[in-house]
């Protein structure tokens, strides 16, 4: 319990409620990898040099890779340009093999007492030295190729040795900014590794979320409609029935308690498929309960009174057998009519047992959840506005629990979401709270 409410006070998330150690020590390592190289006056000596033979390497190879591209595009034939061109261009990639290697070994934080499976230089990088030099081989024979191959071929090369020629000529005139690029990158990942506080950050961030007030809304809505209906369902029910004038009413009772008895799964099941689109209450009412959000609503309080009367109506039933038959029979005597009765005699008899089902299945409607998910998982998805807060995109029969709940499997959200669930036991809290003052007030 205190370990939930305390959640709710930090930036808990996918990445830092249980970081892996080994993640944090192959970030760790690289930082310190990266300030070593950055700071090590023997390897800032060593590094321009090598990247400076790299770069004039891939300058040369670039300069190969135009000559070849604007005679083609000259409208030259493959096998009247020059065979130099081919062979300069294998023998300049080819020295791009032995840069590669010293690359590997300068940059190698492993071997220099940094452990980690991060990597100062991409390793994209180092494969494009490898495509470069397959291509060059290729290219050997390119005077016998055909002329749309080799331009594509051409092409191709032209932009993997752009690519690298920006990146090493980067590093080589700015090796300490790409040091710290490299080190600012894996402070800022560390950080987002490690749970801390952050006070009341995600209570601030909730209110201005038009998605919270949007599922409170939605919440209070359904808890007015579903209450009223399963409560009414329920009470009249059981006033029907309890009447010896229905025949069989034990036998339609105990039909009426299906619900009760049918797996929730069972039944969510057999809702979704009847009120889908193409199901045959659907078609029926025209409804559409992935695309228009009331019609969802509606299926969500038809399903939810459906689920609940049946605890209604034992409750009532219950209550009902409490009521004095004389005090019955007395008011056919003083020749009160069924709506009188019901008003001013049973209605008033069972007030408190039906109260206490009101209380207790507006706490589930409160925290209603499996419902809206299960039928089309709180949806549609559309466009949220709220009042002063401004407007986003989100799913707009979100009830504040599922709200909570796609916090944490969609956006892996942990705090924020301990934060809402916070909020919702304070609205419960505090309905219950209202309920017991009036309780003791009315006696």
């Amino acid at each position: 319990m205190v370990f939930s409410i305390g959640i709710a006070f930090t930036n808990a998330d996918q990445w830092n409620i249980l970081p892996a150690q080994e993640k944090i020590g192959n970030y760790t390592n690289l930082l310190k990898c990266a300030t070593y190289l950055r700071d090590s006056p023997e390897h800032r000596a060593k590094a321009p040099q090598l990247l400076g033979d790299i770069e004039n390497n891939l300058n040369q190879t670039l300069n190969y890779f135009i000559n070849i591209k604007n005679m083609l595009d000259e409208g030259v034939e493959p096998i009247d340009i020059p065979q130099t061109y081919f062979d300069g261009l294998y023998r300049s990639a080819r020295k791009l093999s032995r840069v590669k290697l010293s690359i590997s070994e300068l940059f190698n934080c492993s071997a220099l007492g940094y452990p980690t499976n991060l990597e100062l230089i991409p390793s994209d990088k180092l494969e494009k030295i490898d495509s470069l030099i397959t291509l060059s081989s290729i290219l050997v024979n390119g005077r016998f190729m055909n002329k749309e191959e080799l331009y594509d071929r051409v092409l191709v090369g032209y932009n993997i040795t752009m690519d690298l020629a920006n990146f090493f000529g980067k590093l080589e005139h700015d090796y300490e900014g790409y040091m710290n690029e490299v080190i600012s990158s894996s402070q800022s990942k560390l950080e987002d590794l490690q749970m801390r506080f952050v006070g009341f950050e995600n209570f601030q961030r909730l209110f201005k979320d038009p998605r919270f007030y949007n599922s409170l809304y939605k919440t209070m809505l359904f808890v007015l409609t579903s209450v009223t209906l399963k409560m009414g369902a329920g009470v009249l029910l059981a006033i029907f029935y309890s009447s010896e004038l229905v025949m069989g009413r034990k036998a339609l009772r105990a039909l009426l308690m299906i619900p009760w008895a049918m797996p929730f799964l069972l039944s969510a099941l057999t809702w979704k498929f009847l009120f889908s689109p193409n199901g045959q209450l659907g078609q029926l009412l025209g409804l559409e309960i992935n695309v228009r959000e009331w019609d969802a609503f509606l299926v969500y309080n038809l399903f939810e009174m459906w689920l609940a009367y049946p605890f209604v109506m034992t409750v009532t039933q219950g209550a009902l057998r409490g009521v004095p038959k004389e005090v019955i029979e007395a008011s056919y005597v003083d020749g009160a009519g069924v709506f009188t009765r019901l008003k001013e005699i049973i209605l008033p008899l069972i007030a408190k047992p039906v109260s206490l089902a009101a209380v207790l299945t507006t706490g589930a409607s409160l925290q209603a959840f499996l419902v809206p998910l299960t039928i089309n998982s709180a949806g549609p998805i559309g466009e949220i506005c709220a009042p002063y807060v401004g407007c986003t995109s989100g799913y707009k029969n979100e009830m504040l629990i599922v709200f909570g709940y796609h916090r944490v499997m969609i956006d892996k959200e942990y705090g924020y979401a301990a934060t809402t669930y916070l909020v919702i036991l304070a609205i419960i809290l505090l309905y219950v709270t209202i309920y017991f003052k009036l309780l003791k007030k009315t006696g």
